[in-house]
Formats: structure tokens, C-alpha cells, sequence
């Protein structure tokens, strides 16, 4: 047998094995429930048929970055030396982009998107440029989740064996040398409900971390989330919403229609002080509205929420610029 040319000798070294080296615990950073349904160094893919309500579920998901409490049960979780995502559309025209966005601010309840959420159109670009900016932006962001909505316009021949490999290995690749979970959005065929589509599907059912199915029921008019594969966590129970009058309900936490006698339980999760730091501070803001979005995220009174502020000033993380109240750097 040949000697390896040095550049494979170096490549094996850094794949060998080393006593001496301990990586760190996997960070969650997508929770349904009780449920981990998304990691750093893996990715998480959305799947349903067309017009199924994915888009509503994705935008209240990404709107829970911005708030204290999870969204029926939904939550991302940014670690507070790495509060940076993205979210980049390969599909929507430009009306549809910029209503998405609004759907996201009104699930958080906020006026704008802070800097640290990056939202991209990417609808006229080739799937070799939407992998290369995709990765420049992890690359340069550091950002522990980006997500890509949808990932069919990443390849140009679903059914294609070999280009759908390469893909796949792109996602494996990228989520481990930076440290990210990805979120694909990937349809189902019309009248092949519950498969993805073709040998990309096939092979994001293999490798993915989770795969999350969303249905409509047409007769009911409710949309439901529920799992298909989740690798590192027991199912959680389906999400059943239903459009009322415009506004998005939750029909039961349980995935059935709740009755007159039974009231939804409300989910509260708990947030480190950092966590709520950055979340009630995400973009400057006055005294008086930082204590009011604080009251709102913790539940707790006016004097409590002052007490906070004056912690976080006397702990240095917070100062005041122009009656203004920053993040201290």
C-alpha cells in the first residue's frame, strides 16, 4: 500500500482520536415542551405540504427569541454570548417576505428586529450562491441558529442521488466547524403527504437530528405540528392551532379540542439573568419602557423590575447614553 501524501496524513491526525481533548455538552437551542429538538452541530428540518401553515409556525417560533416565555410550548434558546440568528427565504416574493416579518414582530410583541436577527430574500439567487452567503454569514456572525426557508431552492435536482448527498454533507459540515443548528423548511409533494421529497428527503429522514411534520385539517381548518423522528429527546405532544378572527389560537396543548370544563395549561420558562437582560433589552430604550418590558417578561411589579435595572447598573452591565439605557459591551 502507497504512504498517504502528507496533506491526508494531517487530515487523518485531526480525525484521530485524543484522550486529552473533552468536548463540550451539546447546547439546546430548540425546545417544544420538555422535548430537544435542535443542538449545535446539527440540523432540524420543518416539513408539510404546501399551504399548511408552516410559515405560521415558523414565524411564532422565531418570534420567541425576542420574548421571555416560550410560544405553545415552542422555544429557541440564544446563549447569551452568541445572540445571533438568521433567517434566510429562498422562496417569497417580496410582499410575502416583509408580511412574514411582520407576523414574526407581532407573535414577540415588539416594534422592530433588533440587529442581532438578521432576515434575508434570497428568491432570485442560485442554490451555489444561497449555501456560499448562507455560510459567509456563519462564518463572519457566529450565530448558533440560522434558518433556511426553504432548503429545495439550495439544490437544483431533488431526486438527484448525488447532488442531494453533497447537500446533506454540506449541512453536516457547516453545523459542525461552526457550531450551529439549522433549521430547513422542506416540502412534502402534493398527494404524497408524509414523505419528504424525494432522495433529499430521503436523506434529511436519515440525518437530520428532528424532523417536525406539520397537517392541515381541512374540515376542522386547524393546523397541527407534530413529530416524525426526534433523535435526542422522547415526542412531544402535537400542537393544534386554529385561525380565529384573525388571531392564532391554540385549539389544546394536547393536540385535541379542549371542552368547556378544561382550560389550556400555560407554560412558563425560566430565564437566567443574562437571558432576561437581553431580551427585555434588546434595543435601547428609556427607563420607563425597559421597567414596562420588564414587568411583562418577568410577571413581576413596578418596584421589583426597578429593583433589576438597578442590579444590572451595578453590576456594569447596563449603562445610560442619551436617556437611553444600553447593554454594556
Amino acid at each position: 500500500m502507497e504512504t498517504l501524501k502528507e496533506p491526508l496524513q494531517v487530515l487523518l491526525e485531526s480525525r484521530k482520536y485524543n484522550a486529552d481533548y473533552i468536548p463540550n455538552k451539546d447546547q439546546i437551542l430548540w425546545t417544544i415542551g420538555t422535548s430537544t429538538i435542535g443542538t449545535n452541530s446539527n440540523f432540524v428540518i420543518l416539513t408539510g405540504l404546501p399551504k399548511t401553515g408552516k410559515s405560521t409556525f415558523l414565524s411564532a417560533l422565531i418570534s420567541t427569541v425576542f420574548t421571555a416565555a416560550d410560544l405553545w410550548g415552542m422555544k429557541l434558546h440564544l446563549p447569551a454570548e452568541r445572540r445571533k440568528i438568521a433567517y434566510f427565504d429562498t422562496e417569497s416574493s417580496d410582499y410575502d417576505f416583509y408580511r412574514q416579518v411582520e407576523r414574526i414582530k407581532k407573535f414577540a410583541g415588539i416594534n422592530g428586529i433588533p440587529e442581532w436577527c438578521s432576515l434575508y430574500t434570497f428568491r432570485e439567487d442560485e442554490p451555489k450562491d444561497i449555501l456560499a452567503m448562507v455560510e459567509y454569514y456563519l462564518a463572519s456572525s457566529n450565530a448558533p441558529i440560522v434558518i433556511i426557508d426553504g432548503i429545495l431552492d439550495t439544490i437544483l435536482d431533488f431526486n438527484d442521488p448525488i447532488e442531494s448527498k453533497k447537500l446533506i454533507n454540506w449541512f453536516k459540515r457547516v453545523t459542525k466547524v461552526y457550531n450551529c443548528c439549522i433549521i430547513g423548511v422542506l416540502h412534502q409533494g402534493k398527494g404524497q403527504a408524509g414523505s419528504t421529497l424525494g432522495h433529499l428527503g430521503s436523506n434529511t429522514d436519515r440525518y437530520a437530528q428532528s424532523t417536525i411534520e406539520i397537517v392541515k385539517d381541512k374540515e376542522k381548518q386547524t393546523f397541527t405540528m407534530s413529530p416524525r423522528f426526534l433523535r435526542s429527546s422522547e415526542d412531544f405532544e402535537p400542537i393544534t392551532l386554529i385561525n380565529n378572527g384573525g388571531e392564532w389560537q391554540q385549539v389544546s396543548i394536547y393536540g385535541n379540542e379542549t371542552n368547556e370544563t378544561k382550560e389550556p395549561v400555560k407554560k412558563k420558562t425560566e430565564l437566567s439573568d443574562r437571558d432576561t437582560l437581553h431580551r427585555s433589552l434588546y434595543a435601547p430604550k428609556t427607563y420607563k419602557q425597559l421597567v414596562a418590558d420588564l414587568q411583562e417578561i418577568t410577571g413581576k411589579g413596578v418596584s421589583a423590575s426597578k429593583g433589576i435595572v438597578k442590579e444590572w447598573i451595578e453590576k456594569n452591565w447596563v449603562h445610560k447614553e442619551n436617556e437611553l439605557y444600553k447593554i454594556k459591551n
